[in-house]
């Protein structure tokens, strides 16, 4: 039996819930660099300044399409109505069959749809955001949290960063007394509740972080790959 691959879109199955065969093995482009050039008259060549705002290199939203076959005609009708109803330019997720682990999120909608005597052809734009989630991220929109962490005087928690996207964690002190957290010879102070330092990130392979004082607390960041 030939595996029809597909993919999931919301709570939608392509092929199980909708009965789309792909022309194509379906895959998501990758995101455009967004590259920044400064031409200076006189000069050769320009000034490359694609990491100098934000530090590292930014990407566009991944756009493309999808290509259906309708081959029975008689689901063709509910298909197009549920796609209309429950996919059709709204916020979504997006998980391919032949890469399971991951999700996307974006938006897909129905861009053209041909008919003939033999079977009904459709597809299928989307405009997704440019890093993929793990699926043991997805209810929670990405985040991985390290929960009721036990720090120390002293102590060092790594975090591990086996991910294309900039670590930037979030703390939650859990107790009333302010801990602080050292990170490459800077110190931040984390009061009781949700702390975040856009300057306290990394895009080496892990993140040594040395706390001073005791207490609980929940470490969160978002994972993203491309």
């Amino acid at each position: 039996m030939v595996k029809v691959y597909g993919m999931t879109i919301g709570k939608l199955h392509s092929f199980k819930d909708l009965g789309l065969v792909p022309t194509l093995k379906p895959h998501v482009n990758l995101p455009s660099p967004r590259f920044s050039y400064l031409e200076v008259p006189g000069r050769l060549g320009s000034f490359d300044l694609t990491e100098s705002l934000a530090g590292e290199v930014l990407y566009e939203m991944r756009e493309g399409s999808f290509e259906f076959i309708v081959a029975d005609k008689g689901v063709w009708q509910k298909a197009y109505e549920r796609l209309k109803r429950d996919v059709h330019g709204l916020k979504t997720t997006l998980v391919l069959d032949s890469e399971s682990s991951f999700y996307y999120q974006g938006r897909v909608w129905v861009s053209d749809f041909k008919s003939d005597k033999n079977y009904e052809m459709i597809t299928l734009n989307y405009r997704l955001n440019p890093y993929k989630h793990s699926v043991l991220d997805m209810e929670t929109s990405g985040v991985y949290t390290l929960k009721n962490v036990q720090v120390k005087e002293g102590q060092e928690v790594r975090l591990i960063r086996d991910f294309d996207m900039t670590l930037i964690p979030e703390f939650t002190n859990k107790t009333l007394n302010t801990l602080s957290v050292d990170f490459k010879g800077k110190t931040y102070s984390l009061k009781q509740g949700v702390s975040r330092f856009p300057e306290l990130r990394t895009r080496e392979n892990n993140m040594t972080l040395t706390f001073q004082g005791t207490g609980t607390l929940d470490i969160s960041y978002l994972r993203g790959w491309l």
